[in-house]
């Protein structure tokens, strides 16, 4: 079940990424650098388990968004689709031999191939691991009120994006919520009644139309070297709601007959 991730440059989207993987493998995990928006396609991370053990769910990292440099709608489509995501390798690099410029060469040219055959072969109904079943807004909570209108507008025309898709389902992670108060920088238990807290909740569910029980402030791991139990908390009960919402947007399809599967080993706790 793939997850798609989209926010601003420097929102914590990589951070969300690492928080999450370091909750399922039980140590601190830095393997995703932020990136700061510079790369250019979707990047999917398949979560794994303290054993090893492959999760029923993948999380697709965006290109963050900057004022007055979006996503163009018709690539979000296709990686909603699943055409799009992971398609091209990074970029390459080269320390000038001949031998490794001929494989930065033989590099671009597989990549340009895997895009040629994802085009010609585009079909609508696409293989269930490839299909995006919920979006994710991830918004810095601690620079909402400085929002580009270039980026509000941008989310404004990703909602109406996923109605037309049949309503693919959408969660708000908000993230640096400990900067938002000093109240739950001091005890992130209090996270779910401190009244700043809550005023950004509102503030989000103004400016964007979300309902409160769409919305999930977070405090990503950044600076721990160990899991600690609040933030593993607040993750997974966002996670909760996302695989819920995976879980029914693949019962949906089922049920049109767009997809043949079987859910009954997708478990969710």
């Amino acid at each position: 079940m793939n997850i798609l991730l989209l926010g601003q440059v420097g929102a914590g989207k990589s951070s969300i990424v690492n928080t999450i993987t370091s909750i399922f493998e039980d140590h601190a995990s830095h393997k995703v650098e932020s990136t700061g928006g510079v790369h250019s396609v979707t990047r999917v991370y398949q979560i794994r388990s303290s054993t090893g053990t492959d999760l029923a769910f993948r999380l697709c990292d965006t290109k963050g968004i900057e004022n007055g440099e979006t996503i163009r709608t018709e690539d979000i489509q296709r990686m909603i689709d699943g055409e799009k995501l992971d398609m091209e390798p990074s970029e390459p690099s080269y320390d000038g031999s001949y031998r490794s410029k001929l494989q930065y060469w033989k590099d671009k040219l597989f990549g340009f191939a895997r895009w040629m055959r994802g085009w010609i072969f585009r079909v609508k109904a696409l293989d269930i691991n490839k299909r995006v079943y919920c979006v994710v807004y991830v918004i810095d909570a601690s620079s909402l009120d400085i929002i580009h209108e270039t980026v509000e507008n941008y989310f404004k025309d990703c909602r109406k994006l996923m109605k037309q898709n049949g309503g693919i389902p959408e969660i708000v992670l908000l993230t640096k919520a400990d900067v938002c108060s000093n109240a739950v920088k001091g005890d992130l238990k209090a996270i779910s009644y401190c009244p700043d807290i809550k005023n950004v909740v509102q503030k989000v569910m103004d400016k964007f139309g979300f309902y409160e029980n769409q919305i999930f402030p977070v405090v990503n791991m950044l600076k721990d070297v160990r899991v600690r139990r609040e933030t593993s908390i607040l993750f997974l009960m966002a996670l909760r709601q996302m695989l819920k919402d995976c879980r029914s947007g693949i019962n949906e399809l089922v049920d049109k007959k767009e997809i043949h599967t079987d859910l009954s080993s997708v478990i969710i706790v």
